[in-house]
Formats: structure tokens, C-alpha cells, sequence
């Protein structure tokens, strides 16, 4: 087979007028194990000679604190091997999807990106670039070379492999008139998408975790425990510094006000021009028999809507005491807590 030795085109739409500042003190990405290429090894060891990887699959990673502790090279929230850091803390709050094409999309986790713009979001029509995203976006280009044309021809022929069973069974709607059905309406999430499903347990593991910022020295954590989900405080050493209870999500879609409606409609339109999102769909659909990719596509948008509002609901209960309508300031926070968990998944694309 001949491989084109075109570098593929980045695809950066969706960070189209996104603004990102780091967030000092925060060190929520930093709750990881990062790649490390054998360059990036020889500099950190250099810097930071203690350092300690882990071997995974033929690959090397930077060691993180045993029991869902941060990456070891943090300390005060800082890192100590910044300017060496591996590529993947350089490429944050950035994930690249190889799909049919090659997309950059930000991960709405960070705390340092700033999310007024969902609330107005009706696609990636503003012509306006991101800001203070240059030096993440080549990062993530210098990674960027023709052999990722063979992972994006894999991710094209599962796709099609896919694409052929449904059209048998009367199913596939193509990308393209998916989304312009569904960015004209309004996508919220309805009383019969919850309660969501819960969050491992923290006998599952503490690093296994959704993570979450909220100006505290460790991140807060779900846990499904007894009688509902439990938020915890997380130390940056390993282990749980405190828990702030235990609480219920909703079992119905609570009272939202008017602008946390906006920007719960605004993140699912955003979703929407995830590559990603298709990918988890079809390879869902080979395993049910149910709704073409519209309807399949829709009620996957309505799941991720009812666990940010049921995590909203409960961060603002426990973190805060607040117990009326989710606001927007609560709802960010759902959003928050909710994204890095959902890029995630598997589907029949691949991570850069």
C-alpha cells in the first residue's frame, strides 16, 4: 500500500473564538500519568534526576502519587520540570481526534478555558482564532506528520465497515445532515435521562475518578458510594484529604435557570462538532437495534447534558450548600467535571 506522505491538514474549527489562560495554582491537568517520548526522558532526568517512570505497553510514563495522587513532579501546584515538560502537558487543554480527518477540539475540564462562549455557541461560524492557544497548537502540530495518514485511513475504514452494516439496516444518516438537524434545535436533556449512570466507587481506584477544580490544594472527586454520590477532596500525595458527604443526583431534570439552559444547549452544540462524538455512537449502534444515527446521535447529546446537570447539582449541593435552580456559575462546574471523562471513550477514531 502507498502511503501519502502529505502531512494531514489540522482541523481547528471548533476552537474557533476560545480564549484559555492557565489557571495559577490549579494543577488539575497534572492528575495523570503523561507519555514521554525517550527525548523527553534524557531532559526531565536532567532537571529532575529522581524522576520515576512507569513501562506500559512498550511506552514510558511519567510516574504519578500511588492512590489517585497527582504527576510526581508536582509541588505547590507548580511544576518543577515546566519548561521540559512531556508533550502531552504542552498540548493541554488541546485534544487531537484522528478520525476521518485530523481535529482539534479543548478540553472543557480546564479551569483556564473560559466557557462564556458556550452560552452563545451555534456552531463554529465566528472566524475569530483562539487566544492564548499558539503555543499548545504547535505542540500538538509538531506531533504531526504523513504517518498519521495511516491511523486516519484505519479510523476511515472502520468507519465505513460500520457505515455499510447500518445502511443495510436502513440506519445511516451521514455527519454532515446530522449536525444541521440538530444544531437548529434545542438540545437539553429530558426527566427520563435520569438519574445518569453512577461514577466508580472508590474501591474501583482513586485515579479512576472524575476530577474536578475548585480552588481547594487537591481536586475534587465522585464516588458512588452508600446512598448516592460522594464528593471527596483529593490530596495531591495520594489519598483522600476529606469527604464533603453524600448526596443523590436528581432523578428528573431539575430546575435550570435561563442562562444555565443557554449554556447546557451551547455545550451539546459543541459536542456536536466532536468527531468524537460520531465515532462513540456508530460503534454503540452495532451493538443495539434501535433509532438511526440521528436519533441514536440525539439521545447521546441528552446523556451528556443529564450527567453535567446531575454533577452541577451535586457540587452545588456539596461544595457549596446551595440547594436552588442550577445556576450558569453551577453549571460550568458540571461541565467541568464531566468532559475530560467523555473524550475518553473508545469509538472507532483514535487519539493523536
Amino acid at each position: 500500500m502507498t502511503i501519502d506522505r502529505a502531512e494531514p491538514v489540522l482541523d481547528t474549527s471548533p476552537l474557533a473564538g476560545l480564549k484559555y489562560e492557565c489557571l495559577p495554582g490549579c494543577g488539575l491537568c497534572c492528575y495523570a500519568e503523561p507519555l514521554v517520548v525517550p527525548a523527553e526522558q534524557r531532559s526531565l532526568l536532567q532537571i529532575v534526576p529522581e524522576a520515576e517512570f512507569r513501562s506500559r505497553g512498550g511506552f514510558e510514563f511519567l510516574r504519578s502519587y500511588p492512590d489517585g495522587g497527582a504527576c510526581q513532579l508536582l509541588a505547590g501546584q507548580r511544576c518543577t520540570a515546566h519548561p521540559v515538560r512531556p508533550g502531552p502537558c504542552r498540548e493541554f487543554p488541546l485534544f487531537g481526534y484522528v478520525g476521518t480527518r485530523l481535529q482539534a477540539v479543548a478540553v472543557l475540564s480546564c479551569p483556564g478555558v473560559d466557557l462564556a462562549f458556550l452560552e452563545r455557541y451555534g456552531g463554529p461560524a465566528t472566524a475569530d482564532p483562539p487566544h492564548g492557544l499558539d503555543p499548545e497548537l504547535s505542540a500538538l502540530r509538531s506531533r504531526i506528520s504523513y504517518r498519521v495518514n495511516r491511523r486516519l485511513e484505519a479510523s476511515r475504514r472502520r468507519r465505513r465497515r460500520i457505515c455499510r452494516d447500518l445502511e443495510i439496516d436502513g440506519r445511516w444518516v451521514d455527519e454532515s445532515e446530522v449536525r444541521r438537524q440538530l444544531q437548529s434545535r434545542l438540545l437539553l436533556p429530558e426527566d427520563g435521562d435520569f438519574p445518569p449512570p453512577s461514577p466508580p466507587s472508590r474501591g474501583d481506584g482513586l485515579d479512576l475518578l472524575p476530577l474536578v477544580f475548585d480552588g481547594r490544594a487537591g481536586p475534587l472527586a465522585f464516588a458512588a458510594g452508600s446512598g448516592g454520590w460522594e464528593l471527596l477532596e483529593l490530596r495531591p500525595r495520594g489519598g483522600v484529604a476529606t469527604s464533603l458527604g453524600v448526596a443523590l443526583p436528581p432523578d428528573r431534570l431539575p430546575p435550570l435557570s435561563d442562562e444555565a439552559r443557554r449554556v447546557l444547549s451551547g455545550y451539546l452544540r459543541y459536542w456536536l462538532e466532536r468527531d468524537q462524538l460520531f465515532g462513540v455512537v456508530h460503534l454503540g449502534m452495532t451493538e443495539d437495534s434501535g433509532g438511526d444515527v440521528t436519533d441514536c446521535v440525539a439521545g447521546e447529546l441528552r446523556r451528556i447534558g443529564a450527567l453535567a446537570v446531575s454533577r452541577a447539582y451535586v457540587l452545588a449541593r456539596l461544595s457549596r450548600g446551595t440547594d436552588g435552580p442550577i445556576s450558569r456559575t453551577d453549571l460550568h462546574q458540571g461541565i467541568r467535571a464531566t468532559d475530560q471523562d467523555l473524550l475518553d471513550r473508545e469509538g472507532w477514531g483514535t487519539r493523536l
